[in-house]
């Protein structure tokens, strides 16, 4: 990095924040430039520059993106007070990436991970609409009425409207297992909506995230994401 730029932009790549919340953290009077604090928004900055923060030197990190099929019982955080396993047991000798969303304890499925801030925030900020879709195994015969309910939007408990698009059904045995479309990203989003329906999920797998597909990923197992993913995420 030889050109100047701009340092929220050089506190994004060190994957610190997305650069909206860089420049909060700028304002507080939290970054150093060469052992001055950093005042003037807007401010550019170089290789050359030492830039502090949080008491510690900080640089450009590799950028990573990463596609993880996280397994039922692991919770979507990087450390836990209770001791569960997290996914940072998968990325023990990479640096720090976080998880795009979040995915409950009992839910398996993609996640994404990167250390890029300003793609961090738009894909897991509800304006975006990011598609996800999902394989929903629930008890019983789904009504063909169900569709257009939960495209209209079901109402939860906490006053919030949940909405999908349910892109197919298919009933076996005494389950009917649905692929579920969804874009806001409200918590445990899938699992209210059912029991709201009076439906029991047996089951909940999360299968595509933006148009990225998890297939060929065993439980806990995660590859790099292509360019071509990449920009497809950029793209959102």
């Amino acid at each position: 990095m030889n050109d100047k730029i701009r340092l929220n932009k050089y506190l994004s790549l060190c994957g610190i924040a997305s650069r909206r919340k860089c420049d909060e953290i700028i304002e507080k009077g939290l970054v150093l430039i060469n052992g001055k604090i950093a005042t003037e928004m807007g401010i550019q900055v170089t290789a050359q520059d030492t830039i502090v923060y949080n008491g510690k030197i900080v640089k450009p990190e590799e950028t990573l993106y990463i596609a993880l099929n996280k397994p039922v019982g692991v919770v979507t955080t990087l450390s836990d007070p209770e001791d569960r396993p997290t996914v940072a047991r998968y990325f023990k000798d990479l640096p720090l990436i976080k998880p795009v969303g979040r995915l409950d304890i009992n839910t398996s499925g993609l996640l994404i991970f990167t250390n890029d801030g300003d793609l961090h925030y738009k894909l897991t900020h509800p304006k975006f609409q990011i598609p996800k879709l999902y394989k929903v195994i629930v008890r019983g015969r789904v009504s063909d009425t169900i569709s257009a309910q939960i495209q209209r939007g079901i109402r939860l408990e906490d006053g919030k409207v949940a909405r999908g698009i349910i892109k197919s059904t298919q009933t076996v045995d005494h389950s009917t297992e649905i692929l579920l479309e969804l874009r806001e990203g409200i918590n445990r989003e899938i699992r209210r909506i059912f029991e709201k329906l009076e439906y029991k999920v047996q089951s909940l797998d999360r299968i595509e995230f933006a148009g990225i597909k998890k297939e060929g990923l065993k439980p806990g197992e995660w590859r790099y994401l292509t360019g071509t993913e990449i920009e497809k995420l950029r793209k959102y």
